[in-house]
């Protein structure tokens, strides 16, 4: 472990994003025991300023290109800092809910977290650009940064007010909380279970990757399906509403109801007498046009049920495209993980290319939803418009 906590902190020191003065500043803290009762207080504030900083950076979308000219492997970077940042976070744990509550201890993790993990973690999302790893494993690992810098940030946020009372009450106090001794046992597995999921991701590589969101986006198109086909047009939504015939606003209603449809029916009747009496010259096209109802809505209803027909068999050959595209697109992409060297890494034409694929992958499952909202809004008439569409990104797959 000490071996690669100093490989860790000897490739961040190459990268921006581990400063010589943040480094030194950081190491004097490590090296220095204070008996003041702000033993926690600094290291606390300086991870704080650090995860700001780093918050500040996942918001940016298209990072800050990186001028390294031969830079790791950023897979292999992931696994090494998360393996520290988890085992540093055990030890924590441990010291925050164990006795002696050791103070300097508790400080010397902090400041190594600071100088080794997190700057090496921010390294990897510096150098992990959508040219060399694609979109999708890029995005992976911003969203798993996002959630460990929350988690971390939380945990910090529970460990401030222990920094008040660190060298006067001590544990004592601390273990009369049991609120917070829940806080941090619940934050710290909040931790752990996203540094699995980057420990996971360095170690399926960017295949894994693609092939697991691939199975996540076909999920969704399955649901999408699930819920169309329990959609009944019949049950007309502006009608589906209880109504309870014992109370006085449903009775009310019932009697407004009857008397609107026996209104229209004689509407429709004195029309139609009128007309019968005084035809216009002898011609009838008028009274035809009159006399004929309008477009009912059991029609509608029919056209809607003939629309949900033909989207849930398109939505079925959209789905049976993504066991193919993993099979002959994602597995057959040359795999890259963090025990192979940069030089595997495919040129960014290829990358593009893969890239490509799964966004359209991705898009599906929205389009699957536009296309839902359209049976659901009732307007039939829209149906084959997003299923060209759909097509046409089948094909361009």
């Amino acid at each position: 472990r000490q071996m690669l906590r100093h490989k860790l902190l000897e490739t961040s020191m190459r990268f921006r994003w581990c400063r010589p003065t943040i480094y030194k500043r950081t190491r004097q803290e490590i090296m220095s025991s204070p008996s003041s009762s702000g033993v926690l207080s600094t290291p606390l504030g300086t991870l704080k300023i650090l995860l700001r900083s780093f918050s500040d950076q996942l918001s940016n979308l298209t990072p800050d290109k990186t001028s390294i000219s031969n830079p790791p492997n950023a897979l292999a970077l992931l696994h090494d800092s998360t393996s520290v940042l988890r085992a540093q976070g055990t030890k924590l744990s441990l010291l925050l809910l164990n006795k002696p509550f050791t103070s300097s201890a508790i400080a010397s993790i902090l400041a190594s977290i600071s100088a080794e993990c997190l700057p090496g973690l921010m390294t990897v999302y510096e150098i992990c650009s959508p040219d060399m790893y694609g979109n999708v494993t890029q995005n992976e690992v911003r969203n798993q940064l996002r959630d460990l810098v929350s988690a971390i940030r939380h945990l910090v946020d529970d460990m401030e007010g222990m920094a008040e009372f660190a060298d006067t009450e001590g544990f004592k106090q601390f273990e009369e909380s049991v609120g917070k001794r829940e806080d941090i046992l619940q934050v710290t597995g909040q931790v752990w279970s996203v540094c699995d999921r980057m420990l996971a991701t360095a170690k399926v590589g960017i295949v894994g990757v693609a092939m697991d969101k691939a199975k996540e986006w076909e999920a969704l198109i399955k649901d999408a399906i699930d819920e169309l086909e329990g959609w009944d047009p019949d049950a007309d939504d502006d009608f589906d509403v209880d109504i309870d015939s014992e109370s006085e606003e449903g009775r009310s209603r019932q009697v407004i109801s009857r008397e609107a449809v026996n209104e229209q029916q004689k509407g429709i009747d004195g029309v139609q007498g009128n007309d019968m009496k005084h035809p216009i010259n002898g011609n009838d096209t008028e009274l035809q046009s009159i006399s004929q109802p309008p477009p009912t809505e059991h029609s509608q209803t029919t056209d809607i049920q003939g629309a949900k027909a033909k989207t849930l068999k398109f939505l079925k050959l959209i789905k049976m495209l993504y066991p193919a595209l993993r099979k002959r697109r994602i597995s057959t992409y040359p795999p890259f993980t963090r025990l192979h060297p940069t030089s595997s890494l495919h040129p960014w034409h290829q990358v593009k290319q893969f890239s490509d694929m799964l966004a359209f992958c991705e898009d599906f499952s929205t389009a699957t939803d536009d296309l839902a909202d359209v049976l659901y809004d009732r307007a039939p008439n829209l149906v084959q418009a997003k299923m060209e569409l759909m097509t046409t990104m089948a094909c361009r797959c």
